[in-house]
């Protein structure tokens, strides 16, 4: 009992190490590429001048010690310059020299680069302590100022004498700076030079055909190749098993293993019920919904047989002396396990072959059952022959058990590839497939043709090693696409009230769903960006990189690349764009919060919290473009250098936006309109809907939107109706016939509009008798409202209460009428008799009758 609570003490810190194991065996480059990976070199070319190992330092002035100033500048930089630049010369002399040798293993190579990587390190030491140390010598022979030309009087002594140590103590740290250019310069070539006889040893190896591999000989002792290795392994691990110390702490190691996995497996199966379950049965979930419950299933299914067997391999690397050979086997195997269950979780996950609503990829039922099976059978012929192709390795098993192993299983995962390209997708109702899809398959069909050509023709090195890079790569492409998928399905999650991220920057931030469809990109994109900066790694260890190289290459990408003096930090620039997005992200969240918990809470006006968010926005858009710029490495008083300097040219040439933008700034600060004001500008009427940067946004009455420039609203003349308040006078003008009682018409008018409820008391609606005019005598009626908006149905309601006022009280309205009066009446009645009499008339040529006093004679 004593070893058993002892051993489960330590339960916890085998978890832990359970989390990094798993990470190690995902990334780890597979077995076959750290063992079958044969040395080779290349001579590296020593470029330019590598210099003696001394400083290049001007000849000192004969007035000055420069042993002195030498010894002081050593003290400065805290070593032997001259020293350390010659031993720097030397490693690389020896490190050129080594190079120069034939047939260097991998482990060599990889020794040679973590000595060029230690040099390196160490003059990039040696640079960041030379910068300040040179700008303080400039800023220092600013001071001085020029020397005196020739004819001037001499400066003092003291000073010349001065003036000299400095110089000479600039020239150096400036030999010093040459010499770690030199020696950069000499390292970089160096570790081409390595990368070269790695590729090259590689290729030579890849391209090498495998003699007699169908031969008789290679083929008849096989059948006591396999008892024979069988044994080799049963007796390397029985041996291994007997000299164990202690075997009731792998026992109780082993049973804590299997209670983990009951714990997790009763916990995840319960997760993965939850997971799928959608409130509407009868529809198919949004992407989102899946694209988050495919990822949460990969974790759920995969995590009851993953977390246990990398928990045991972590307590027994951890609690025992595990020989190499042994530590290998039990690596390979959890190793194994962890790629055959994680790609079952994952095909699952995406093909979801007994529930068709949760499937991401759009195929029928019968498809999804074959693309899952078979993909779980390619992961399990992969690992299953890496781990018989490491093992006969392993225990020096002869080689044509190795060509037994590799030929066949290069060929079975090959026509499970081919299986799995010929599997209808049976789906109805889909797009076709777009043009980069059939690029893909095109490809994959040529590998698989490249692998059988190349199985049958010997090269077997390379027919394995297609297809291992066919699966192993394939997966992580395809798991690649599969988090792309997810990012897409996040975003659209931003724009749905439903997930926890949209509602929490719905009712947190106070964003509507456009707002947040707009910030859903930028995030996508940078989500998007992530996983493929992540996974590059993962596939060029798979090629043959190695960790340290692609270290390297990251850390030059990202944090400096030094070209001669000059660093380039395209990690900087995209950080500095982060820094952007996150400030102006933090401005949009705090304008939102402030909008809801603050400003509305304490009951300003809508134009007055408009103007304070605004101000707000473009306040956080400054701090965080100079935060932005700060952090690339701009200086801000180089900032304003530039900007004065373009200040001419916006005077003359951005005169118009910026007179604008300043306009913006004061329709903001002095708000003679605000968002909801009712204006008439420039020939334009209707509500303001947004104050911007440039212009302020109106909408009319005809509900079109019109952006009017800022300085409009500056310079010109604005009526706005609602400025002091919403207040509106209606004025009715109305014509009465000539007869009517004015005094009964001014009554009926008033007591219209007293009986309206929307015209205020006060002021007091009023008629006037404005003219005596040809036809009416007209009166206007003049009231108020309160609010503007009603100003179209109270004009319209008071003008049917006056028509039907009218009606009852026997009022006439007046309307156009034209009396015509024809003169000498007996004039038309002798023509129209003449025209009527048959006698009278006589036919025209045409067979028209024309009277007859008025045909010509």
């Amino acid at each position: 009992m004593a070893n058993l609570f002892r051993h489960m003490t330590r339960t916890a810190h085998g978890l832990a190490l359970s989390a990094l194991a798993l990470t190690l065996l995902a990334n780890a480059p597979c077995a076959l590429a750290q063992s079958a990976a044969p040395a080779s070199s290349q001579s590296a070319a020593r470029a330019g001048n590598p210099g003696d190992g001394k400083t290049a330092a001007q000849t000192p002035d004969a007035r000055i010690n420069a042993a002195e100033v030498g010894k002081r500048v050593d003290q400065e930089l805290g070593i032997d310059l001259p020293a350390t630049t010659a031993d720097w010369q030397r490693q690389l002399d020896l490190l050129e020299k080594e190079l120069s040798r034939p047939r260097l293993r991998y482990s060599e190579l990889n020794e040679f680069r973590d000595r060029l990587q230690r040099v390196r390190s160490e003059a990039a030491d040696l640079w960041n302590k030379l910068q300040p140390r040179l700008q303080a010598d400039k800023a220092q022979m600013n001071l001085f100022g020029s020397a005196p030309a020739a004819g001037q009087p001499a400066e003092p002594e003291q000073t010349a004498l001065a003036r000299a140590e400095l110089n000479y103590h600039s020239s150096v740290l400036s030999g010093a700076q040459t010499a770690v250019n030199s020696t950069n310069l000499r390292i970089e070539n160096l570790l081409n030079a390595i990368q070269d006889a790695r590729r090259k040893n590689f290729s030579s190896v890849l391209f090498q055909p495998i003699p007699h591999i169908y031969a008789y000989e290679t083929w008849a002792n096989l059948p006591d190749h396999v008892p024979a290795a069988a044994r080799k392994i049963r007796d390397l691990v029985t041996d291994w098993w007997q000299n164990v110390p202690d075997r009731r702490e792998i026992g109780y190691t082993a049973i804590e293993a299997l209670l983990l996995a009951l714990l997790l497996g009763a916990a995840c199966w319960r997760g993965v019920r939850r997971a799928r379950r959608w409130r509407e049965a009868a529809d198919s979930p949004p992407f989102w919904r899946r694209a988050s419950v495919a990822a949460a299933l990969v974790v759920l299914r995969a995590l009851p047989v993953v977390m246990p067997v990398v928990f045991l391999y972590a307590m027994m690397c951890s609690t025992q002396n595990l020989p190499e050979r042994i530590d290998w086997l039990f690596y390979l195997t959890a190793q194994s396990l962890v790629i055959v269950f994680t790609v079952w979780a994952l095909a699952g996950a995406v093909f979801s072959p007994t529930a068709p609503h949760w499937r991401l990829v759009p195929t029928s039922d019968a498809a999804a059952a074959r693309l899952r099976s078979l993909t779980t059978l390619l992961a399990v012929v992969y690992s299953l022959t890496t781990f018989l192709y490491v093992a006969t390795r392993l225990i020096q098993a002869p080689f044509a058990l190795t060509i037994a192993i590799a030929l066949p299983s290069s060929l079975l995962m090959a026509g499970l590839v081919v299986a799995l390209l010929r599997t209808p997708l049976g789906a109805q109702g889909t797009a076709a497939p777009p043009r980069l899809f059939k690029l893909v398959r095109t490809i994959v069909w040529a590998i698989v043709g490249a692998i059988v050509v190349s199985a049958i023709a010997g090269y077997l090195p390379l027919a394995r090693f297609l297809a291992q890079q066919l699966v192993v790569t394939g997966s992580i492409l395809a798991l690649i696409y599969l988090l792309l998928l997810w990012v897409d399905g996040f975003a659209q999650g931003l724009s749905d009230d439903g997930t926890i991220v949209g509602g929490w920057l719905k009712r947190s931030a106070a964003l509507e769903r456009g707002r947040r469809e707009q910030l859903a990109l930028p995030i996508s994109l940078f989500l998007k960006f992530a996983v493929l900066v992540l996974s590059v790694p993962l596939i060029m260890l798979q090629w043959g990189y190695t960790g340290p190289d692609i270290r390297e290459w990251y850390w030059q990408l990202f944090f400096g690349l030094r070209i001669g003096s000059t660093d380039v930090t395209f990690g900087a620039l995209l950080a500095s764009i982060l820094v952007f997005g996150v400030g102006y992200a933090a401005a949009r969240l705090f304008q939102g919060w402030l909008d809801a918990r603050v400003l509305l809470p304490a009951g300003i006006s809508g134009g007055v919290r408009n103007s304070i968010r605004t101000g707000i926005g473009y306040v956080g858009i400054v701090i965080a473009g100079l935060m932005a710029f700060s952090y690339a490495g701009f200086s801000l008083s180089n900032i304003a250098i530039i900007a004065g300097a373009l200040s001419v040219g916006i005077g003359f040439g951005l005169q118009n936006l910026v007179n604008n933008f300043v306009s913006g700034l004061i329709l903001l600060a002095e708000r003679p309109i605000r968002v909801g004001d009712m204006v008439v500008v420039g020939g334009e009427e209707g509500y303001v809907r947004k104050i911007s940067v440039r212009s302020t946004e109106l909408e009319t009455f005809d509900g079109a939107h019109v952006l009017v420039p800022n300085s409009y609203f500056v310079a010109e003349k604005v009526k706005n109706w609602t400025f002091r308040n919403k207040l509106r006078r209606i004025a009715i003008p109305i014509g009465v016939a000539y007869g009517s009682d004015p005094r009964q018409v001014q009554a009926v008018l008033l007591k219209v509009a007293a009986d309206n409820p929307d015209v205020l008391k006060t002021p007091e609606p009023a008629v006037t008798l404005d003219e005596f005019a040809a036809e009416s005598v007209n009166f206007t009626l003049y009231t108020f409202i309160a609010d503007i908006t009603k100003t179209g149905s109270v004009r319209t309601q008071l003008a049917m209460a006056i028509l039907e006022a009218f009606n009852e009280t026997g009022i006439v309205i007046p309307f156009g009428q034209t009396d015509v009066t024809i003169r000498k009446m007996d004039w038309l009645r002798e023509i129209i008799a003449d025209y009527a009499s048959p006698a009278a008339a006589r036919h025209a040529g045409n067979g028209s009758r024309t009277p007859a006093h008025l045909v010509a004679r």
